[in-house]
C-alpha cells in the first residue's frame, strides 16, 4: 500500500506546473509582476512567463525545437530583425495584425488573431537547437516588457 501511494504522490507532483520563484529562474531576468511556472514537455525545456491578468509568454529549447522566426516568411510580419546582441545570435519578429501562425497563443487571450512577438535564440550544434519567446501582445506596453524580458536570455545558465 505505501508503493501505491509514492507512486501517486510522484504522479500527482509531476501532473501539477511547478511555479518557481522568479529567482529561481536565473536564465532570464523577469520585470516586476512576472512569475515563471514549468510546462510539460518531452525533448525541451519549457516555461511560461506570464503576469496575471496580461501577457502570457511561452518559452521553450532544446536541440530539436526550431526557430521560430524564420527569415522566408517575412510576409507574415508586421517587421523582424536579426540582430547580435553579447554574442549571440537573436532573431525578433510581430505577426501581422489578421495573420495565425497555428500557436496556442493565437487563442489563449481572446484576442484576434496576429501580434504575436517571437524572439528566437539559435543555441549551435544542431541548426534546430533552439531557443524561443512566443507571446500575443495586446499593446506596445507589452512588447517592449517582453522584449526586456526576452533579450536578456543566457543560455549559460541552464541546460538547453
Amino acid at each position: 500500500m505505501q508503493d501505491v501511494s509514492t507512486i501517486l504522490i510522484v504522479l500527482l507532483a509531476m501532473a501539477r506546473p511547478l511555479v518557481l520563484p522568479s529567482r529561481g529562474f536565473d536564465a532570464i531576468k523577469l520585470l516586476p509582476g512576472y512569475h515563471v511556472t514549468s510546462a510539460p514537455g518531452i525533448d525541451v525545456t519549457a516555461w511560461t512567463i506570464q503576469k496575471p491578468g496580461g501577457l502570457i509568454i511561452h518559452f521553450e529549447a532544446g536541440p530539436s525545437e526550431g526557430l521560430a522566426v524564420d527569415p522566408r516568411d517575412k510576409s507574415k510580419y508586421a517587421w523582424w530583425r536579426e540582430q547580435t546582441m553579447c554574442g549571440r545570435t537573436v532573431l525578433i519578429a510581430l505577426t501581422r495584425p489578421g495573420v495565425s501562425i497555428g500557436s496556442d497563443a493565437d487563442e489563449e487571450r481572446h484576442l484576434p488573431p496576429g501580434n504575436i512577438l517571437m524572439v528566437a535564440y539559435p543555441l549551435g550544434g544542431h541548426k534546430d537547437h533552439a531557443a524561443n519567446f512566443i507571446g500575443k501582445v495586446a499593446n506596445s506596453e507589452e512588447i517592449a516588457d517582453m522584449l526586456l524580458m526576452a533579450l536578456t536570455f543566457d543560455p549559460s545558465k541552464g541546460v538547453f
